[in-house]
């Protein structure tokens, strides 16, 4: 190791300086000596500059030592640019096709698949996140405007092509009603309690005089009557449909513009929200959804299928394989614009961590023979000037 033949170097300049010295008036003594005596203080010298370098000026300045490196990094040697181009000479597609070409690696994939939908169910499936979704929808519902969304529907219904659809269906449902044995029934009713509570010139007196016949007679009578007329409402140009649309249309303006329905409406979405225990609904939801996903091995299979298709056609399709590149270099790009500054942030972290005594080291475990090459350099150099300064010295006889 460097160090070691540093050291050895200096001690060995020592020596031949004190060994040297009662001869150093002599010409041969004198140039070993002044070579000795050079290559001892060149040797002290870078020994103890390497010593200061190492315990106190890096130390003191490890900071802007660390910002110096953190901004090189992001600022120089990985730049947006430099990342970008290093992506687009690399055909991504390729990587994936690595990643899954064998076996083994497309069996792994139903498992690995399997496991993360099972995971993600799990993480879902927890208390916390039912009462977030609760709190998500109730909130929601509290916001909407209900009375809104009636108007709306109305709206839809009465003033555009389904309006005709609409008064149909109401009349068939009315027609179905009015031939029913319970609709009989309660005309019959209705005429047994006219009929026996009627008096002097009441207008139900003179309602029950129109019609003759037993009760059950003029309640089969009223009801044939009503169904002709209901029939005859179907019609688009008749009058009592004509009057029933404009009254719809009236009460439709009234209903929308009319604050206490708006208030009425309001009132009785927040008591029907009181009683609705919506976390307990969520709770049943997931537990049955995820019960039947984690069971169900079809689901599985059919996504692995969708998957392993979609591997071999990237495998064969030259077209896929380009647009998977495009796709990855799309999100890639977009990662390195919206990540890029966090290179810089992370250099600096990881270098935070080191205290003066592992900077030290880690210095020393790379560029520790480098900086003993420095003490051998002295020493030699510094032994050699010596060598030259005496000699000239000699020369001129100083």
């Amino acid at each position: 190791m460097n160090r070691h033949k540093a050291t050895l170097i200096l001690i060995l300049a020592s020596s031949i300086y004190v060994l040297s010295y009662p001869f150093h008036k002599t010409f041969i003594g004198g140039l070993i000596y002044s070579g000795g005596c050079a290559s001892m203080i060149g040797g002290f010298a870078d020994w103890w500059g390497i010593n200061k370098l190492l315990k106190k000026t890096i130390p003191k300045n490890k900071q802007k030592i660390f910002d110096g490196l953190s901004n090189m990094v992001s600022e120089e040697l990985l730049t947006k640019e430099t990342l970008k181009n290093l992506i687009s000479n690399f055909d991504t597609s390729k990587l994936v096709i690595e990643l899954v070409k064998n076996n083994n690696e497309i069996k792994n994939i139903k498992t690995t698949l399997k496991l993360m939908i099972e995971d993600n169910i799990n993480k879902l499936n927890n208390n916390e996140t039912e009462k977030m979704i609760s709190d998500l929808i109730m909130n929601n519902l509290k916001k909407f405007d209900l009375h809104k969304l009636i108007a709306y529907v109305i709206e839809i219904t009465l003033r555009t092509e389904f309006e005709e659809k609409f008064y149909d269906f109401i009349l068939d449902e009315l027609i179905l009603l009015s031939k029913t044995d319970d609709f009989k029934k309660l005309l019959i009713n209705f005429i047994d309690e006219t009929r026996s509570s009627y008096e002097g010139e009441s207008i139900r007196k003179k309602i029950i005089d129109r019609f003759k016949g037993s009760n059950i007679n003029l309640a089969i009578d009223i009801q044939k009557k009503i169904e002709k007329f209901l029939h005859s409402m179907k019609n688009n140009d008749n009058e009592s449909r004509l009057t029933l649309k404009q009254w719809g249309y009236d009460k439709l303006d009234e209903f929308k513009n009319n604050n206490d329905f708006k208030f009425k409406i309001e009132k009785w979405k927040f008591e029907l929200l009181k009683n609705i225990k919506v976390e307990e609904y969520i709770s049943k939801v997931f537990e049955t959804t995820s019960a039947k996903i984690l069971k169900n091995e079809s689901l599985y299979n059919k996504l692995f299928v969708t998957m392993r298709n979609w591997i071999n056609d990237l495998y064969e399709n030259f077209d896929t394989q380009k647009k998977v590149d495009v796709f990855l270099k799309d999100i890639i790009n977009k990662f390195i614009d919206d990540e890029h500054e966090k290179i810089g942030k992370l250099v600096k972290e990881n270098l935070n961590k080191y205290t003066d005594t592992m900077l030290i080291k880690l210095i020393e475990s790379n560029v520790g023979n480098d900086l003993q090459l420095i003490r051998i350099n002295g020493s030699l150099v510094g032994g050699i000037v010596g060598i030259i300064i005496f000699i000239i010295k000699y020369s001129l006889g100083v």
